[in-house]
């Protein structure tokens, strides 16, 4: 039977409590260290709590070590792994390929959408290195999910939900470029939700100040059967810097919606047990979105951006019929509550306010309202549906059946969850006879009071002689028994143990510049695989960091040679003499130094893609190539801002879209 896994996103303990509490089969989380999302790490002690809780759910927990690492921090990270292994964290989500070479302990790896898994020749080298799961990439389509499928053991991890990156990912260099700060350290400067002038090569505009790379949110609500049917493992909602209150909405969603799959077929079933009890009908709509896409799921098509904001604008609640500063008409397509946030387009900025007063269908606003007659209102923050998410958290518990046995005048108990695990207790205490009917009943009804145990009792049974209990004696058996049974299902879960890599495994494909091998372990890892990669600067310490046995996995093999070679464009590893200056953004503040891999400075950088994407601005605004768009633009096409400014090649054969650095 196929167990389907709903994997959630977490920044802290709260979001990943309301996250399991929702249904959520596995929780990722930040560490201290090395997540791609820098804002969202968490100690090792928050980190333990958040395992220790997944377990009592049956759930997993994964943690992000995503980034691409120095040589200097291969001891931290190697360090951090062993910790995290024994706080209980069943899998590590890793981008660096020296990861694989470190001496770690057998905890699960698992290859990040950082690791750019897109094609389906890297997918199978992945696989015949030795990676558990990969977590696709999200551009890709139903056709080439069930071509990973077919042709990989791997366990596919797909994103179902949430906010979109623009460009491959684990292979865009634009907020490097442009700010010094590297997607592939954690600091992406999300330069893709700025605003562009477009030009075309004959230098005629196409566009003024539009959010022209500002993807819509990726909704796979409706699509969950025909991803199910690719072969996808695990569902991922995207969001490790979302409050509790998106991740317990989003979740409840997706949890139902899969468990309405696994109800109406016969071979699958949930990954981890539990029922839950919420108080609200969840509403992806009503949390932070900026429109919704399905994306490449269905292969090309118009509408994935939103050119006039990169904020939420949220769901599409009233039209304006009339505006008089702070007073307000509208035509209502739901109910609008006080201290909702309310937001509009108008002369291309998102303009917002609160909701001071509603009578029938006139607001008083907190602020002028300047929206014309006919303009649509969006709710991007819905307090009613949020005080109730906060004031009644849902509550998640595993079922159980409860059988009690009068033997020789004691009362012996044995239980048994929803997934098989028993426990039993057998006391010594002989107990009197019942003097009056109903005792055997008042025993089953204290019995079956599992409330804040994590437990819900479904059934309690009673055989023998009525015997009399006093209910804080059964009360205290009931707390014994339930915790005999967690202990057990602590010991019976089942631990993912990571096998050992396979080192040396031939590189498919014309590598280069993009592997992103940022330390001596990476470009050993590849060396082994057959690339020919040129001398990375290593200073002395980090050189013998890098062969220390102390670090190194028994198994790593020695760097073997190899006759190929990196194409020559994209064969420099040396460091940038002369760092362009940067440019302050309010999107990207100034940063003291720029990415410390030479490989992302914007020296090495200028003349080359920096950002490679399916999505197409030409077919965005129907003018692709391959339908005429020749005769309405003259490509190559420019977009430029206070950042700087980057040509846009098209490669229609492969249907890709490429910034180039100027």
């Amino acid at each position: 039977m196929r167990r389907l896994e709903l994997l959630s996103p977490a920044r802290d303990e709260a979001a990943a409590r309301a996250a399991l509490a929702n249904g959520a089969d596995a929780v990722y989380i930040g560490a201290p260290a090395f997540g791609a999302r820098r804002a969202a790490a968490n100690d090792l002690a928050t980190v333990e709590r958040v395992a220790r809780e997944a377990r009592r759910h049956g759930a997993r927990l994964f943690v992000t070590l995503n980034t691409l690492l120095r040589d200097d921090e291969l001891p931290a990270a190697a360090r951090l792994a062993r910790d995290l292994h024994d706080a209980g964290v069943d899998a590590l989500i890793v981008q660096d390929m020296a990861m694989l070479q470190l001496d770690l302990p057998p905890i699960a790896l698992h290859a990040s959408t950082q690791a750019h898994n897109y094609d389906l020749d890297r997918l199978k080298f992945l696989d015949r290195v030795g990676f558990r799961r990969v977590v696709l990439a999200r551009e890709l389509s139903l056709g080439q999910i069930r071509a990973a499928r077919r042709e990989t053991s791997l366990e596919l991890e797909c994103f179902v939900h949430g906010a979109l990156c623009v460009g491959l990912s684990g292979q865009c260099y634009l907020s490097a470029c442009l700010s010094g700060r590297s997607a592939n350290r954690g600091e992406c400067a999300q330069l893709c939700r700025a605003r562009w002038d477009l030009d075309d090569a004959d230098g005629r505009p196409l566009a003024r100040g539009k959010h022209l790379l500002s993807l819509k949110d990726l909704n796979l609500s409706a699509r969950l059967g025909d991803l199910i049917d690719a072969g996808v493992t695990s569902f991922k909602i995207e969001g490790r810097l979302k409050d509790p209150a998106y991740v317990a909405n989003v979740t409840r969603h997706y949890s139902m919606l899969l468990d309405r799959e696994v109800a109406r077929r016969g071979d699958l079933s949930r990954a981890s047990p539990g029922e839950v009890t919420a108080c609200f009908d969840p509403d992806p709509g009503r949390g932070f979105n900026r429109g919704f896409t399905t994306y490449f799921l269905d292969g090309r098509r118009r509408g994935m951006v939103n050119e006039e904001t990169p904020k939420s604008t949220g769901k599409r609640v009233a039209r304006v019929v009339a505006a008089d500063g702070r007073r307000l008409t509208v035509e209502a397509l739901e109910p609008l509550h006080n201290a909702d946030g309310l937001c509009y387009l108008h002369d291309g900025e998102l303009k917002g306010f609160l909701v001071n007063g509603v009578e029938g269908d006139r607001l008083s606003c907190s602020a002028p309202v300047t929206a014309p007659p006919g303009a649509w209102l969006y709710r991007n923050h819905d307090h009613e549906f949020e005080t109730l998410l906060a004031r009644h958290p849902s509550s998640r518990v595993i079922r159980l059946e409860i059988e009690a046995r009068a033997v020789d005048r004691r009362l012996q108990l044995d239980a048994l969850d929803e997934e098989g695990t028993r426990a039993s207790l057998r006391p010594a205490e002989r107990l009197e006879p019942a003097a009056r009917p109903g005792q055997e009943e008042a025993i089953c009804r204290q019995l079956s009071r599992c409330g804040g145990s994590g437990f819900r009792c479904t059934r309690v049974s009673y055989d023998g002689e009525p015997l009399f209990a006093p209910a804080s004696l059964v009360n205290g058996y009931r707390r014994l028994l339930l915790e005999t049974l967690a202990a057990n299902r602590e010991r019976s879960r089942d631990r993912w143990v990571q096998a050992p890599f396979r080192v040396g495994v031939p590189f498919p494909g014309a590598p280069d510049w993009r592997l992103n091998v940022a330390n001596a372990l990476a470009e050993r890892f590849y060396r082994a695989c057959g690339v020919a990669l040129p001398a990375t600067p290593v200073s002395p310490s980090a050189s013998s960091l890098a062969s220390s046995s102390s670090l190194l996995a028994p198994s790593s093999l020695p760097i073997s040679p190899s006759a190929s070679s990196l194409s020559p464009a994209a064969s420099s590893f040396s460091p940038a003499s002369s760092p362009l200056p940067l440019v302050s953004s309010p999107l990207s503040p100034p940063v003291a130094s720029l990415s410390p891999f030479p490989f992302e400075s914007p020296a090495f950088l200028r003349g080359k893609v920096v950002l490679r994407s399916r999505y197409c601005l030409l077919f965005e605004r129907g003018a692709c190539l391959k339908r005429g768009g020749a005769a309405l633009v003259t490509p190559p096409l420019f977009l430029s801002n206070n950042l700087g400014r980057l040509r846009v090649e098209f490669d229609c054969d492969a249907c890709f879209m490429q910034l180039v650095a100027l």
